[in-house]
C-alpha cells in the first residue's frame, strides 16, 4: 500500500483570507497548493447581480470543479502533502446550503446539488486537519472591502453572517476531523512577518498532536 501524505484544508467565511493563508503555508511547509477556482467561474458575477437566477448555476460550477481537485488530490497524496484552498464540505453546507435557505435554490435544484455531492462523496479523501479562520464579520467586511473585487462590494452584512453561521453550525457537527481555531481579527498574515511565524508554528503544532485540537 502506497505511503498517504497529510492533507489540511483551510476553512473560513468568505473575505477571511483562506487563500493567503493556504498559500502562506504551501510555501512554508513544502504542500501543495489546491487552489480556489473563483477566477474562471463565468457564473460568479452574475451570481452576485441576481443570485435566485444564478445560484445553483454558479454553486454547481464550484462542486464540480472541486469534485475535479477532490479526485487529483487523492491522486497527489501518494506522492506529496497538499493544502486545499476552501474544503468541499464547505461548498456544500456553507455556500449552497444558504443558497437554499434564502429560496435562491429551489428544492429540486438543492436534491440535485447533493445527489451530485453524494455521488462522489465515497471517493474523497478526508482531510487530517482543517484549519479554520476565525474571523469576524466586521473584519470580513473590510477585507472584502481591501481586496477589491467589484462583484463583491455590494454583499449585504446579512448574508456574510448567514454564511458564516452555517460553518460553525458544519464545525460544530464535526465529529471526525481535527480542527485548529485560529482568530484573525488582529493576525494579519498577509504583511505581518511575525504573524505569519505564529501562524505557521499553530499549523504546525497541530500536525504533529492532531488530538489536541478539536
Amino acid at each position: 500500500m502506497k505511503e498517504r501524505h497529510d492533507y489540511i484544508a483551510v476553512m473560513g467565511t468568505m473575505g477571511s483570507g483562506k487563500t493567503t493563508a493556504a498559500n502562506l503555508l504551501a510555501k512554508e511547509l513544502g504542500y501543495t497548493l489546491v487552489e480556489e477556482n473563483v477566477k474562471e467561474n463565468a457564473f460568479l458575477p452574475r451570481f452576485y447581480q441576481d443570485m435566485g437566477r444564478w445560484a445553483f448555476h454558479s454553486q454547481t460550477f464550484f462542486l464540480m470543479e472541486k469534485i475535479r481537485q477532490m479526485v487529483e488530490a487523492k491522486g497527489m497524496l501518494e506522492k506529496t502533502p497538499v493544502i486545499q484552498d476552501t474544503p468541499i464540505t464547505q461548498d456544500v453546507y456553507s455556500y449552497a446550503r444558504a443558497q437554499h435557505e434564502l429560496g435562491h435554490m429551489d428544492d429540486a435544484e438543492w436534491a440535485l446539488y447533493q445527489k451530485i455531492y453524494h455521488e462522489f462523496t465515497p471517493h474523497f479523501p478526508q482531510p487530517d486537519l482543517i484549519v479554520f479562520l476565525d474571523t469576524s464579520i466586521p473584519a470580513i467586511e473590510q477585507r472584502i472591502a481591501a481586496r477589491g473585487r467589484e462583484f463583491e462590494q455590494a454583499i449585504p452584512t446579512d448574508y456574510l453572517t448567514l454564511l458564516d453561521k452555517l460553518n460553525r453550525k458544519w464545525l460544530e457537527q464535526n465529529t471526525t476531523i481535527p480542527v485548529l481555531r485560529v482568530p484573525t481579527d488582529t493576525l494579519n498574515i498577509s504583511r505581518d512577518k511575525d504573524a505569519q511565524a505564529q501562524f505557521v508554528s499553530l499549523v504546525r503544532g497541530a500536525l504533529r498532536n492532531p488530538h489536541s485540537v478539536h
